[in-house]
């Protein structure tokens, strides 16, 4: 039988671990991991079967321990976090929770077996639901898709969670349903000393733990009261019977019958199957949150220690253990924050803290409910007025520090409307709070990244002299637009507005160019508002666009008429549209000139003069050292879109440009710079072998002359004078590149 990586990694790290100071660690901790997991599985319990039915509040307790075992056992050995503990989520057990009322109204026998029997079912199909979900997540690898969800929307779920637990813990301690009917009858005499004690307590321990950040307060604090609370019945002279009675604890509220196994597969048919059916809402709910639980908890115990974590394995993990714990009953979970952290930090990080843990929950499980009847409600209320209203002070309170007051508002709507109609129509209403917030954010963000003119940049095509003093006189007329993100309605009309600016100058643009190399797409309002850009320019003004993508190009063309073709033309990148802009300026310039004085052409060839005068001495320069470099090259002839260097491949030698013109192309094929006669390609394959760093081709056909190093050693040896002028010529290109190609203007980029 083959053993696959994975499983051999874990069995090797779990024999590594074995009989180490981890393991030993892991074994002592455990004990008390498990003492607070079995206290926020009773306060778990009593969020689910709450208000009519907390009388099924142990077995309840029963059904969440063992899905807290199973998930620490599951998830303790598969997640990639050594260490990790996993246990059910309270913010999918509130969403459940919060249909307990409705399940009893919809029962004929009140508060019986069968409205027991269809909230345990829908734990049951909620943790099924869920694990089902996360495993698919995680085999196909989707994780990173809902890393995206809006942390506004999950602060706001957690906020409106925290407020439903504490008017749940109030509701238990109480035994009156909270809601704005009741809220008189909470301030009764007979009422108030039932909740007030409790909601005291756990007001203290949410200061105490935040202050200390250590769970360890929890857990004395629970020991310490519950001990006081007993010599509390004892100086009052009430007997455990009277307690009892007085459902002070909770085997006060519970009916007859073992906490495990709380019910049977046969059970499951007692349960309203239509009041479920109609509640699917409700599950897919519960499926949602807990995703939420995953991504938040995971992340931060990423962040906080520095553990690169596989979110794909984690969903993994979660899936498989919330399967089986389905198998309980228990609520939805997945990996815990709260708990992995603090023993981590102290060093237990191994596979087999989540197994130690498993087995003594096993053992309180199966040998060591019958305490659970003796415990205060109070103080179970207190603590689960404790896990609530730590949520709510860390989303209500404490994120108000780093949030900005927008997200900050969402997460306090989505908690008011949750707490005021439910899970649904806080989830309805956060999202659609956060598509208009990202809507309105993205529709004030900048689309133009920068914006020049042709006199600040040129493109790399070849020009004449004259051709290039027009440009850098008139290249204000040229305009370029350089996008980025993605355009949609609301950007496009900020957009349209710039472009209309220069429009209403006295000479308005030759070319208007718009480089999309940046744009992630288009809507269909920003495509329509550029077509009728393009239909209200006047005065022969074009419009280039740049690298636009296949798709977007189409849909541009699909909606121009035969009248736009005219004006739209389209370029593969920034450095062919600025060529086809220089085109229009040029041409533009042209029919000027031809109609202007004589006087006005004279003026422009003075302008010219001094740089045509610098063009001809390089020249001269260059013409007498090929000739007296003669004998020693070997002449080549190149047709139109042949390839003179070829990058990363060998180069015969370098090329020492004679007449024609040469285009240079970097990595991605892009166009770097052009070059013309003068120009010396691959200089330094002249002196030894080398390989190409650009691809070079031939724009028309070429003729050049090439020295290779074989002929450059004979050189060398017959002509040292002539080896050193060679040499200064190369060194004095190479410091000033832009004599290696005169007649650009422009350096490499």
């Amino acid at each position: 039988m083959k053993i696959k990586a994975g499983q051999a990694n874990l069995l090797s790290e779990l024999r590594a671990d074995l009989g180490s100071s981890r393991m030993l660690k892991a074994l002592a901790a455990s004990f008390l991991i498990a003492a607070i997991v079995v206290i926020q599985s009773l306060a778990l319990s009593t969020i689910v079967f709450g208000g009519p039915l907390l009388s099924f509040a142990v077995q309840g307790a029963g059904m969440m321990l063992f899905g807290a075992m199973a998930m620490c056992l599951l998830i303790g050995v598969i997640s990639s976090y050594p260490g990790v503990i996993g246990l059910p989520q309270e913010v999918p057990a509130t969403v459940l929770g919060t249909l307990g009322a409705a399940i009893v109204a919809s029962t004929v026998e009140g508060p019986g077996n069968a409205a027991f029997m269809t909230m345990a079912a829908l734990l049951v199909l909620s943790s099924l639901l869920t694990g089902a979900f996360f495993v698919a997540v995680g085999y196909f690898r989707l994780a990173n898709f809902f890393r995206f969800i809006p942390y506004p929307v999950a602060g706001g779920f957690f906020a409106g969670t925290g407020c439903l637990l504490v008017m749940a813990s109030i509701s238990v301690m109480s035994g009156v349903t909270v809601d704005w009917p009741t809220l008189p009858r909470l301030l009764d005499a007979d009422v108030v000393w039932k909740w007030a004690p409790g909601v005291v307590y756990g007001a203290v321990l949410i200061l105490v733990v935040n202050r200390t950040g250590s769970f360890l307060a929890m857990l004395g604090s629970f020991i310490i009261v519950g001990a006081l609370y007993h010599l509390g019945l004892l100086f009052f002279d009430i007997s455990l019977q009277e307690a009892k009675a007085r459902s002070l604890l909770l085997a006060g509220i519970s009916q007859e019958g073992a906490p495990w196994p709380a019910f049977g597969i046969g059970d499951l048919l007692d349960a309203d199957w239509a009041f479920i059916a109609a509640h699917t809402p409700e599950l897919l709910a519960t499926t949602l949150v807990t995703l939420l639980c995953l991504l938040v908890y995971v992340n931060g115990l990423e962040v906080a220690t520095g553990v690169e974590v596989d979110l794909d394995r984690e969903f993994r993990a979660a899936g498989i253990a919330g399967i089986c714990a389905a198998a309980g009953g228990s609520a939805s979970g997945c990996q815990s924050f709260g708990l992995t952290l603090p023993f981590n930090r102290l060093g237990v990080d191994t596979p087999w803290l989540g197994i130690a843990v498993a087995i003594v929950l096993g053992l309180c499980l199966f040998f060591g409910t019958g305490l659970l009847e003796l415990l205060p409600v109070s103080i179970i209320g207190g603590v689960l007025f404790f896990i609530g209203g730590d949520l709510m002070f860390t989303w209500l309170f404490k994120a108000q520090r780093w949030l900005h007051w927008t997200d900050y508002g969402i997460i306090v709507l989505i908690c008011i409307v949750i707490a005021a109609f439910g899970f649904i129509e806080g989830v309805g209403m956060g999202m659609v709070a956060t598509l208009v917030l990202f809507a309105f954010r993205l529709s004030r963000v900048e689309v133009v990244a920068q914006e020049f003119t042709g006199r600040q940049r040129s493109s790399t095509r070849i020009r004449s002299i004259p051709d290039r003093a027009i440009l850098l006189e008139r290249g204000n007329r040229l305009r370029v637009y350089r996008l980025r993100g993605y355009i949609f309605f609301g950007t496009a009309h900020r957009l349209v507005d710039r472009l209309k600016g220069p429009m209403r100058e006295a000479q308005p643009p030759a070319c208007i160019v718009l480089d999309f190399e940046a744009v992630s797409g288009c809507d269909f309002s920003a495509i329509d508002l550029l077509r009728q850009f393009a239909r209200s320019i006047e005065g022969g003004t074009k419009l280039t666009i740049c690298a636009a993508s296949a798709q977007l190009e189409a849909n541009l063309r699909s909606h121009l008429t035969a009248a736009d073709r005219g004006i739209i033309q389209f370029e593969r990148d920034l450095d062919h549209g600025l060529e086809s802009g220089e085109d229009a300026l040029l041409a533009l310039a042209s029919d000027e000139f031809s109609q202007a004085p004589r006087d006005v052409r004279g003026h422009l060839l003075d302008r010219v003069a001094d740089d045509l005068e610098r063009h001809l001495g390089a020249q001269i320069v260059f013409e007498a050292l090929i000739e007296q470099l003669r004998p020693w090259l070997a002449p080549r002839e190149f047709a139109s879109g042949d390839m003179l260097a070829e990058r990363g491949h060998a180069q015969d030698g370098a090329h020492f440009l004679i007449s024609g013109q040469v285009s240079v192309h970097g990595p991605e094929g892009k166009r770097m710079y052009q070059c013309g006669p003068g120009a010396v390609l691959e200089p330094w394959a002249a002196f030894s072998e080398h390989e190409a760093s650009f691809t070079a081709v031939a724009r028309t056909p070429c003729r050049t002359m090439v020295l290779d190093p074989k002929r450059r050693e004979l050189l060398e040896a017959d002509d040292n004078d002539l080896t050193l002028k060679l040499f200064a010529f190369l060194i004095r290109s190479r410091s000033s590149p832009g004599a290696l190609f005169p007649q650009t203007g422009v350096s490499p980029r």
